[in-house]
């Protein structure tokens, strides 16, 4: 998953067990970076399905398209910038650090 957000393409998922379905549904949900090829009635993946998420990303004036490109961008500048990582884990250890605080006082 972090790979794929790094990356310069674009993503479509086709999950097929547990932490994949999980993944997809965040990142199709609520970060909307990718497209989630859609299963048929059966269950199953076909063709067809496959081609729609694909063209819907590939596709320069397709709504949703366009609107995973831009966050894609986003969240890419986000994770690859160089402070992202030490500032979440400056920012954990206070929120820790905050706790002990609260409760040393309760």
């Amino acid at each position: 998953m972090w790979e794929s957000l790094l990356s310069y393409y674009q993503i479509v998922r086709v999950p097929h067990l547990g932490d994949q379905i999980l993944n997809t549904r965040l990142l199709v949900e609520e970060t909307k970076v990718v497209v989630e090829v859609e299963r048929e009635n059966s269950g199953w993946f076909s063709r067809k399905s496959l081609s729609k998420a694909i063209k819907s990303v590939m596709d320069k004036d397709n709504e949703v398209g366009i609107m995973v490109k831009k966050n894609h961008a986003k969240w890419k500048e986000i994770l690859a910038s160089l402070d992202f990582m030490s500032g979440y884990m400056d920012k954990f250890v206070q929120n820790l650090q905050d706790l002990v605080l609260v409760n040393k006082k309760a």
